[in-house]
């Protein structure tokens, strides 16, 4: 029996691999390329202008779909990341789409080709041809890259792409998420001087310092937590992720790394952690008890918010009211997304769509196929509202 159309699309783009290269060096499966071209020929049946956007790798482009209004008013924009993360201990095949229980299984089946598949379901000639006639010209942006650090937005948005509002597609359970946090990753490199173990006295044991540094930087994190908080994310968050060095048995240390992944809420500025750290490190070399010591941040995701009583917020919770008969709040969440880069170059973004970010990136993932049907019938009746004034 054939699937229901929007069912079948999703399977089709689930078919379409397009695993992020940190994740495998698989050329089956490895690269936005093809899902790219997936998308320009999906836009391409709706009626958009497509544009691609190369990168310095040919596998991994940026593909847009526009439509302008002959008399613009405003730009919407919707963005969806190409890339998925890779395949390993999968209990299923990762690239079928399978069929169980209303559910559809597969990679990116939750992460985040539902949420595609619901926009472009949503996203008729007429609905589109309809938004033009009000003014609104329609963008939809394909990026690669989302997976390990949303460069391909930061690319984007540097490179001019923006919109006076910005739907960022995620699996968020239909709820308009309007803020999540800052990702800040660092790497604290110490420096000793190695020795026989059986003299300690003779060296400088970075390990020793560790055992001093680390009481001192969950002080300075939750000095800030105090100081700094945010309505919907809290406060500022601290992983201490993982920690190596030295030799063996009987060497005195004389390296010590330590990677932290600190989650900064958008009213404390990450430079005060960092400023707080390397003054620990300053005090003890002064000591003694580092030759040197340093704090770097090895990767930066912006944290991002928009007000929830904006329009965009509000005109997104009318129509989940409409289609559901509930309306949910607005959320904040503590993973990033390619909100960030966009929030800095669009007037209003929030993140949104169909799944449950607890199954993005598991081996079984997979979306229910209500969820996903209820997240295109909120998109279709956004589209059908949004730009409509009187």
């Amino acid at each position: 029996m054939p699937l229901p159309p929007l069912h079948q699309l999703l399977r089709d783009l689930i078919r379409v691999p397009s695993v992020n290269p940190a994740h495998t060096s698989d050329p089956a499966i490895r690269g936005e390329r093809r899902m790219a071209d997936a998308l320009q020929t999906l836009f391409t049946e709706r009626g958009l202008v497509t544009e691609r956007i190369d990168t310095p790798d040919p596998e991994r482009p940026a593909v847009l779909g526009r439509a302008d209004a002959p008399v613009p008013k405003q730009t919407l924009m919707f963005e969806v990341h190409l890339d998925t993360v890779g395949i390993d201990n999968m209990t299923l095949p990762p690239f079928e789409g399978i069929l169980r229980d209303n559910r559809m299984y597969g990679r990116g089946a939750c992460d985040m080709k539902g949420a595609t598949a619901a926009l472009l379901y949503a996203l008729t000639p007429e609905r589109i041809r309809a938004l033009n006639a009000r003014g609104v010209s329609l963008l939809i942006v394909g990026a690669p890259d989302e997976e390990c650090g949303t460069k391909g937005a930061e690319t984007l948005a540097a490179s001019g792409v923006r919109a006076d509002h910005a739907v960022i597609l995620e699996p968020t359970r239909c709820r308009p998420v309007v803020a999540h946090k800052g990702a800040n990753w660092y790497d604290i490199v110490l420096r000793g001087r190695s020795g026989h173990g059986s003299q300690p006295e003779a060296g400088i044991s970075t390990h020793e310092a560790l055992a001093r540094i680390l009481p001192e930087i969950l002080r300075a994190h939750k000095a800030l937590q105090q100081m700094h908080s945010h309505p919907l994310l809290g406060v500022s968050s601290l992983n201490i992720g993982r920690i190596s060095g030295g030799h063996t048995y009987n060497i005195i240390p004389d390296h010590t790394l330590i990677q932290l992944d600190r989650r900064v809420i958008p009213t404390e500025d990450p430079a005060l952690f960092e400023q707080a750290v390397q003054h620990i490190l300053d005090e003890l070399i002064r000591e003694g008890r580092l030759l040197s010591g340093t704090v770097t941040r090895v990767n930066q995701t912006a944290a991002f918010a928009t007000n929830p009583g904006d329009t965009l917020p509000q005109s997104l919770l009318d129509a989940v009211e409409s289609v559901t008969g509930q309306r949910p709040a607005c959320e904040g969440t503590s993973w990033v997304s390619d909100a960030a880069p966009f929030s800095t170059v669009c007037g209003q973004t929030l993140v949104f769509g169909p799944g449950d970010i607890a199954q993005a990136h598991t081996e079984d993932e997979f979306i229910d196929l209500t969820a996903l049907e209820t997240g295109a019938a909120i998109l279709a009746r956004f589209l059908d509202d949004y730009g409509v004034t009187g």
